[in-house]
């Protein structure tokens, strides 16, 4: 049976995450996605690593293959006539359009939705930047998602009581936004399957990180209240929960036994530590979250990590090693079938991420690797474009496709 998406036609250009990331999510699930790069201002993607062997290159950075596995690469210089002619062409191909750009420079190059749409009605579109297309301060506001994280309200959360905010990991909503932009294009397909016609979808990634802080928000709006950094303290209403140092080097178990029954278990295994009258009740261990968490500790700390993940499982209290890259690498979970070995002429055999999910009825497709900039120039202009060699040999002799 053929992919969920097969002969679905995608146009992605996006760059650096989140444009990428939603291609890739519809590459897997079977689209044909043609990429647009340019080798005179080249996707920061590739500039940004890791690097195979630690050898920086602009074909050598395993997050740009990650990212856009699967995809065909196509170079031209859309500020040029004759190229934005080559994209209407591939308009004129495409189901799906991504694009990443700050709001108005599409617009300003005569690609932008409206003109899209004209000629091609059935055509969905996607927008993706940091406050979307419209509102007081969409246009005129640069940056990525790191920016995303700060403006969503994520940065200020993140850290100890007592220090600066230290926000979150690389640009965090660049992760996020995809999320939600991959359902929303498989809705719009679904209802141009009955009207025919395509649509423009709008995202606002501070937006999309937004919904993932809503419990931060709430607390705002029924009681003016903003939330605190809490370093490792977990929920304020959830008594024990939060992380806890085990033996070895900067090893940490996640343990969540605010529940009736799961406290009942951790206790049970922790034993003396915990035979305090005042850790009975749930006010009780909220009000002594300090010497809770201090008696806690004193049990882990001396325990391999993987030892009490394992002990306290087996006794029904949800808990887990907080995994480093190597726990990551080598989970038995994620090597059977998450890891996928792609090769690559630059550079070799590479490990990167499979498809995020399982179809019991699609077999999985092959992965495959990221393009070499411009790679598919060439074969896309001539079976999509309909340029004959002549036209296309033009093109490059005027520097159009670089």
């Amino acid at each position: 049976m053929s992919a969920p998406l097969a002969g679905l036609h995608v146009l992605d250009m996006g760059w650096v995450m989140v444009g990428p990331v939603t291609g890739r999510y519809l590459a897997d699930l079977g689209a044909e996605v043609v990429k647009l790069e340019s080798a005179r201002r080249v996707d920061p993607l590739r500039t940004l690593g890791p690097f195979k062997d630690g050898k920086p290159g602009l074909e050598r950075s395993i997050s740009y293959h990650n990212l856009n596995a699967g995809k065909r690469s196509l170079t031209v210089d859309i500020k040029d006539p004759r190229g934005r002619e080559a994209i209407l062409r591939l308009v004129d191909w495409a189901d799906v359009v991504i694009e990443s750009f700050s709001p108005g420079v599409l617009e300003g190059l005569q690609l932008d939705y409206p003109r899209i749409a004209a000629r091609n009605p059935r055509v969905i579109m996607v927008s993706t930047s940091l406050l979307g297309q419209t509102g007081p301060h969409a246009r005129g506001t640069s940056g990525v998602g790191t920016m995303g994280a700060a403006m969503s309200g994520a940065s200020l959360l993140l850290g100890w009581p007592d220090h600066p905010p230290c926000g979150t990991y690389g640009p965090w909503t660049d992760s996020v936004a995809p999320r939600f932009i991959v359902p929303s294009v498989l809705a719009a397909l679904h209802r141009r399957r009955s009207t025919g016609e395509g649509c423009h979808i709008d995202v606002a990634q501070a937006e999309a990180g937004i919904q993932f802080l809503s419990p931060a928000w709430y607390q705002y709006a029924a009681n003016g209240t903003v939330p605190q950094r809490r370093g490792h303290a977990g929920s304020p209403l959830k008594a024990p929960e939060g992380l806890y140092r085990c033996a070895g080097k900067d090893r940490w178990i996640a343990i969540d036994a605010s529940a009736g029954d799961a406290w009942q278990q951790f206790r049970a295994v922790v034993g003396d530590g915990l035979r305090d009258p005042g850790f009975d009740t749930l006010v009780g261990r909220l009000r002594r979250r300090q010497a809770l968490d201090e008696a806690i500790t004193a049990w882990t700390a001396p325990q391999d990590a993987e030892a009490v993940e394992r002990r306290l499982q087996a006794a029904g209290v949800p808990a887990h090693v907080v995994s480093s890259a190597h726990d990551l690498a080598h989970d038995p979970d994620l090597t059977g079938d998450h890891y996928r070995t792609i090769n690559d002429p630059v550079v070799g055999d590479a490990v990167i991420e499979g498809p995020r999910f399982r179809l019991a009825r699609t077999p999985p497709r092959e992965t495959r690797r990221g393009p070499r900039i411009g790679e598919h120039t060439q074969e896309i202009l001539r079976d999509i474009g309909g340029y004959d060699a002549d036209a296309i040999t033009a093109m490059e002799e005027a520097g159009i496709l670089k």
